[in-house]
């Protein structure tokens, strides 16, 4: 992975405006929109400090939208449109005076998530930024480049997928990698955001702390590949390496045949132990 090559938050250096003020029907709706795509983070941000909390609120539904945009198979959304609506985002990200309701437009134009939860939060993407950029300017510099990092990272695999049909992941490696992007960055993200909030820490307990961001989003992902298995391949989506793969000669039609039990074990097997390595 080339995580050393992610830039800091203070690396962002441009001229801010004044900060926003978020609207309660803004907040109120970003607060509706969040159990309905992620309860698990529903349940987290509920228990933390209110000044964490909507910082964290507002990453969390960003980096959603950016996963709407990866996830919309490709028969429904052509690359050059995923592409535009991944440029018009990192617009609106970079750009604190861009109008966000020109994305708003875009995934409502491209039928972005359909009638879903992750449909309906593209097409109030609006809310979305206008609750981030009411956050202290401190948290939008921690939050902008992680999504920025994800967003780019999601469009290359985006761009794989469609030369090659699907996404594929070559070797763990690889695997890793696509983790990094889709979690890791999320674990810097989220410990720029406590580190800030708390403060008061010893710089040894900071520089442990930070050692650690990555691994904390990245074996949490690898755990989630495992565990969805299943339902990847109901979609026609693989994340097991296919190295690993061909060397047990388990096409991936048949990860989940009986016969072939034993031998898609072990590549599952192997995830579990580079997950394990990072947990």
């Amino acid at each position: 992975m080339h995580h050393e090559l992610v830039p800091s938050a203070s690396d962002d250096r441009r001229v801010e405006p004044p900060r926003s003020v978020v609207s309660a029907d803004d907040l109120a709706l970003c607060r509706a929109l969040l159990p309905e795509v992620s309860r698990t983070f529903a349940l987290s941000i509920a228990a933390l400090p209110a000044p964490l909390a909507d910082a964290v609120l507002a990453a969390y539904l960003l980096c959603r939208i950016v996963d709407t945009i990866e996830d919309e198979p490709a028969t429904h959304l052509a690359p050059a449109t995923r592409d535009a609506l991944f440029d018009r985002l990192a617009m609106t990200l970079v750009d604190p005076l861009c109008d966000p309701s020109d994305l708003e437009r875009a995934c409502a134009a491209a039928a972005l998530g359909g009638e879903s939860a992750d449909g309906r939060l593209c097409r109030n993407a609006g809310a979305v930024f206008r609750l981030f950029r009411a956050l202290p300017h401190a948290q939008q510099r921690q939050i902008r480049p992680r999504v920025l990092i994800m967003l780019e990272g999601m469009r290359s695999y985006c761009h794989s997928a469609a030369a090659e049909g699907s996404l594929q992941m070559r070797d763990l490696e690889d695997v890793e990698r696509y983790c990094y992007y889709v979690a890791g960055t999320v674990g810097r993200l989220l410990t720029d955001l406590f580190c800030g909030f708390t403060g008061r820490l010893e710089p040894a307990a900071r520089r442990r702390i930070h050692d650690h961001a990555v691994s904390f989003g990245v074996g949490l992902q690898l755990v989630n590949m495992v565990k969805d298995v299943a339902e990847d391949l109901s979609r026609g989506v693989c994340f097991l390496p296919l190295d690993l793969l061909a060397a047990q000669a388990v096409p991936r039609d048949q990860l989940l045949a009986p016969a072939r039990r034993a031998d898609a074990l072990v590549v599952v097997r192997a995830v579990c132990a580079r997950a394990r390595a990072h947990l």
